[in-house]
């Protein structure tokens, strides 16, 4: 080929690269006017050619097929843009974790799950290790971020579920061949405190029932403390899993509040339980029975003395709602045993007071503490560890036995005192 033709050919493709009019018919030049920008068709063999330039790097596809070329060149420029096309070595970790969650996890994970992965990672991983090339990362710089998580009283569950988002993303690094090595797998995990969980004592399981009542959300709390019920189970509760004539409720569903990844407003959603096990039905006790009944008569006097009861569209049979009917929250159920605690602990400083003693405030509890106190006292009433699983909808016995097999001050005053009559007749 002569120098001069060379040049006419690249004054050409340039010239068609900047979108500019070009009356000279070549090889590269396209008859049809309507293709998409950056996109010619051959003369030649009558593929499709498309081009872009990206960090003054040009890149180029060719195909016979215009819709598969849209696709692949879509393809291309989300990977050029993201670090994945091109050297290993430009791939950041906060690219490699948008890439591994939005592609390699979005669809197989729920929505909330999703949205604790984002937020696990804004908080604990990205400030920190977010700018560093994946090729970069080795065992050390882990074990870094986990003692410094340790340092800072992280609980073990916490610095487990980071290492194992780390662990995902780099094990999918390796599987695209970006890296040779999983830094995660050289990685000792700090040894950190393990945390009572809270369990209610009876008298503070009294006082709380004693200060509930009459309050919007008595009934939610009995029922909490009667079924052992996660929050989002009990929040989610509907009228049709109320079955009164058998005495059970069925747990089905969870009800969630999450923000929207594409609208990026917080949307309520219903979502399947937290494990298989999770699907289960609990048989009611009296104390929940009456409850679901009260509870059944104050939604009616709410709906008639509210003139503002607007329930949300698909959330209209729900058990528990605010005083508009609306779907409530779990800060909405934190914030209603928050009043409770302070309603406590005012009585208890007015006795002290009175009876010029010493004022102890109530240990604070939150939701998942009633859920704990419930399995306490099936444990205390002497209901087997395979019966409790059903009620909790644990996935398996050994997470039951190692969680709820705790015994509280009181009940292990009784046990040793049983001890101490068997013994006397030893001795």
């Amino acid at each position: 080929m002569s120098w001069l033709k060379y040049s006419k050919e690249l004054d050409i493709i340039l010239s068609l690269n900047k979108d500019s009019p070009c009356k000279e018919r070549s090889r590269y030049m396209s008859k049809d006017k309507k293709l998409p920008k950056g996109i010619m068709k051959r003369s030649d063999t009558g593929n499709y050619r498309g081009r872009f330039k990206y960090q003054n790097m040009q890149y180029t596809l060719e195909n016979s097929d215009l819709k598969i070329l849209m696709r692949e060149m879509e393809d291309l420029k989300y990977e050029v843009r993201h670090g994945l096309r091109g050297k290993c070595d430009n791939i950041s970790l906060d690219s490699w974790f948008t890439t591994w969650l939005d592609i390699h996890k979005k669809n197989k994970i729920k929505e909330s799950t999703y949205a604790r992965y984002k937020d696990y990672y804004c908080r604990y991983i990205q400030k920190q290790l977010g700018k560093r090339k994946i090729s970069e990362f080795k065992p050390i710089i882990l074990e870094r971020l986990f003692q410094g998580m340790a340092d800072k009283d992280y609980s073990t569950k916490t610095i487990r579920d980071v290492y194992n988002i780390l662990n995902s993303m780099f094990k999918y690094a390796i599987h695209n061949q970006l890296i040779m090595f999983n830094p995660c797998a050289g990685v000792d995990l700090p040894k950190t405190k393990t945390k009572d969980i809270r369990v209610l004592t009876v008298d503070e399981q009294r006082e709380i029932i004693t200060h509930a009542k009459e309050r919007l959300h008595e009934n939610l709390i009995l029922i909490a403390l009667g079924t052992g019920m996660r929050s989002g189970e009990l929040l989610g509760l509907t009228w049709d899993d109320v079955d009164f004539q058998k005495r059970e409720i069925s747990v089905n569903k969870t009800l969630v509040h999450i923000k929207d990844s594409d609208t990026g407003k917080y949307t309520f959603k219903y979502q399947t339980p937290k494990t298989k096990n999770g699907t289960r039905t609990i048989p009611m006790q009296q104390s929940v029975y009456n409850a679901l009944k009260q509870q059944h008569i104050k939604l009616k006097e709410l709906q008639i003395a509210s003139a503002d009861w607007s329930p949300l569209e698909h959330f209209e049979n729900l058990v528990f709602t605010g005083q508009n009917g609306k779907p409530l929250t779990e800060h909405q159920f934190q914030s209603a045993l928050n009043w409770i605690e302070k309603s406590i602990n005012k009585e208890r400083m007015k006795i002290a007071e009175i009876n010029k003693t010493d004022y102890t405030p109530i240990p604070h509890f939150y939701p998942h503490a009633l859920r704990h106190t419930f399995a306490t006292r099936c444990f205390e009433a002497g209901i087997e560890a395979k019966i409790v699983q059903g009620y909790l909808g644990h996935y398996s016995i050994a997470i039951t036995l190692d969680t709820y097999t705790h015994i509280t001050d009181d009940k292990s005053k009784i046990e040793m005192n049983k001890l101490e009559n068997l013994y006397q007749h030893i001795v």
